[in-house]
């Protein structure tokens, strides 16, 4: 008697190699989400609106900047004169360059300060070497994602963010080793370290106590030995 049930052969183990390639590679084709590379990420809005902080070398508070923009072809990071004397950091001087953006605006910059910056609610900080101009006149060119007020400074943007760099869908995402998220307005960068400077202090004081407590110990233990000795 038989024992058991009859199964029907799957039709993957009826197909030769180069059929099993041929059918690997039409599923492959129907779902390319799945085997989209890791480190590219979704484009974002051509010319968003987007809020960020800035923060310099050796400075404890960032700057936020509300009215700030991700250009889609601005090849460097600009940012206005006041905002970045704002930043209390290091301003070095350049050669003129001339940088434009998607209006076909020309931005004249003749000196440059390095920053870290992240977006509002961020998780990771970048550096960022923009170039400095008087004022960055806003045309309204751009996706209109805010209404808020303090996004229309009188027609003046506070940065241009270049077009490559790292847009909100990548910069609030999660990563395989994020900056820890901190409150708006606290440098997440700085916040790490605080918190890492907390733990040794406290690391320390926890070795410091314990080598206390045996000395304590060891001295009442050398005085009952002395106390025997006498008994």
């Amino acid at each position: 008697m038989s024992i058991g049930r009859n199964r029907p052969i799957s039709n993957a183990l009826m197909l030769n190699p180069h059929q099993l390639e041929s059918s690997y590679r039409s599923w492959q084709a129907r779902r390319p989400q799945l085997f989209r590379p890791s480190d590219i990420t979704p484009p974002m809005a051509l010319n968003t609106r987007v809020c960020i902080f800035v923060i310099a070398e050796g400075q404890e508070h960032p700057i936020k900047l509300c009215n700030a923009l991700h250009d889609s072809t601005l090849p460097k990071s600009i940012i206005s004169k006041s905002k970045a004397v704002a930043t209390r950091g290091a301003i070095r001087s350049n050669a003129p360059t001339t940088l434009i953006d998607h209006t076909g605006t020309s931005h004249i910059s003749t000196s440059v300060i390095s920053l870290r910056w992240y977006y509002d609610d961020g998780t990771q900080t970048f550096p960022e070497t923009f170039y400095i101009v008087d004022k960055i006149s806003a045309n309204d060119t751009t996706d209109g994602n805010s209404s808020r007020p303090e996004a229309r400074d009188h027609g003046h943007w506070d940065a241009i963010l270049r077009g490559t760099a790292e847009p909100p869908s990548a910069a609030l995402g999660p990563q395989v080793n994020p900056i820890c998220a901190a409150p708006p307005g606290i440098d997440p960068r700085r916040e790490r370290e605080r918190k890492e400077r907390a733990e040794t202090n406290q690391q320390k004081f926890e070795r410091e106590k314990e080598l206390q407590a045996k000395k304590i110990r060891d001295a009442f233990a050398l005085k009952q030995a002395g106390s025997g000795k006498r008994g």
